[in-house]
This record gives C-alpha cells, structure tokens and sequence, in this order.
C-alpha cells in the first residue's frame, strides 16, 4: 500500500484553503487503501460557495510526482444527495469511506454519519419511478436501432445502442439500490446484481461488445433490443399506465422486425 505522507496532505490543504471551504476529505483508492503506482488522488472539497470560475471547480494537477484530483463540492448539494437515488448510489459510499483531513466546524464527520446509516428503503419509491421512466425514455432509442438496422447505417445503430445500454444499466441500478464503492467494479457490481448466467446479463456484454462474437454492429444493436425487452419485462410491475402505450407499441416493433 502507497501511504500518503502528512507533508504531502498539509501542502495540498495549503494550496486549496479558503474561508469558503468547510472541510476536505480523501476519497477514492487513496480512502479505500487500494491504491497503485496509476492512482490519482482524489480530494473532495466541500465548501459553503462555489468557485465562481467553473473551470477551477474540478481539476488534476501534479505535485509530489502524483496525479491529484480536486473537485469541489457544495456541502448542502452533497447533504441533498443523500435523498436522491440516483446520485445517493455513488454518494454514500464515497462518504462512508471518506478519509477526512479537514474538518472546520465538524459538518463532514456530521455527513459521513448521515451516510453510515443511509437506508436506501426511504427512497424506493423515487427509484422505482426512475427505473419506469428509463424504460420508457429509450423506447426512442429502440427505434433508432430498427431504423439503423433496416437501413444497414452503422453510425445510427451503435450510438443509439450506447444510450440504450447505459439507460438500462443505469435503471437496474438505481432501482437495485446497487452502491458503487468504486466507479471501476461499475460493471461488476451490476452484472453480479443481476446474475452472470441470466439472458439479462448475456444481452448487455453482447450489446455492450464485451464478448468476441459480438463485434458486428448488428449483433450489438440486435442484442440491445433484447436488453431493451428483458429490463422492460424485470421492470413490467412498476410501469405506470401512462407509459404502457410508448412500451406496447416499442415492444411491438421489436417483435415485428423479428429481434423477439
């Protein structure tokens, strides 16, 4: 394990500290002791204001032949994520396993205790909802892969494919209340979700080009669809009626173009 040295934290605290900033923490492989020689270091700066030039609120740098990463944060926006599924998923573990290394007025040890204790129940229903409105948003994406297929346009087929394959992911994973201690086991963490034999997790590596006899955009649009129609069919008690249509009939043009 590559250890950082207080010296090394103390001159980066001196570069960032401001009267706006509330506390830092360490936060990434650094926090979680899993670091390697490619690390970057990931510092989060909370603060009460936000730089007023944007391009300052997130930036690498190197100092100590280290790659830093500082990226500010706004402490009420972060408190704010702990109520919102879909940004709660990657929040709560970053604060749970957040080494602190500046803490003012005690706030951050305050949030990281919020996260210990989150309880994703309390926000089933919002994630539920979020979930249905995925499935029903890339309906648009289905018919951008029909309408690519049928006219054997590449382009059209693999990007609509990318919004597809990352909107289903995303809803499975929101829904799961899957949290993501680590942006790299992303993938892992759905695919163990769901289980690595199902057809679910077969129609996304394939969508996804992960597996070697799908390299063809065609097998990657095809399998899409097929993620499309299974995560729809997971999904089926939580649509609302005033989605049905959209999914019957998306549904239904799959099926016609014969990728049932």
């Amino acid at each position: 394990m590559m250890t950082l040295s207080d010296s090394f934290i103390h001159s980066v605290l001196k570069k960032i500290d401001s009267p706006d900033v509330v506390g830092v923490g360490i936060v990434g492989s650094y926090a979680r002791g899993q670091e390697s020689k490619y690390s970057d270091v990931d510092f989060d700066i909370f603060v009460s204001k936000m730089p007023t030039n944007e391009s300052d609120r997130y930036t690498l740098k190197y100092l100590d032949a280290k790659l830093i990463s500082l990226k500010y944060i706004l402490l009420d926006d972060e408190r704010a994520a702990l109520k919102n599924p879909e940004r709660a998923i990657w929040a709560v573990p970053g604060l749970s396993g957040m080494r602190i290394v500046l803490d003012k007025d005690g706030s951050l040890a305050k949030l990281q205790k919020q996260a210990n204790e989150f309880d994703f129940a309390s926000l089933q229903p919002a994630a539920d909802e979020f979930a249905a409105q995925q499935v029903m948003g890339c309906a648009e994406e289905v018919h951008k892969i029909l309408s690519g297929l049928a006219r054997s346009h590449e382009s059209t087929v693999l990007y609509a494919t990318w919004g597809l394959v990352k909107g289903m992911l995303e809803a499975v994973t929101v829904q799961r209340g899957i949290m993501i201690v680590s942006e790299n086991r992303y993938f892992d963490l759905i695919q163990e979700s769901v289980g690595r034999d199902t057809k679910w997790v077969s129609a996304f590596r394939k969508a996804w080009g992960l597996d070697s006899n799908a390299s063809q955009y065609q097998q990657r649009g095809a399998a899409a669809l097929t993620l499309y129609r299974l995560t729809a069919a997971m999904f089926d008690d939580l649509i609302p009626d005033k989605h049905r249509e959209v999914l019957k009939n998306t549904l239904r043009l799959i099926k016609e173009a014969g990728y049932q």
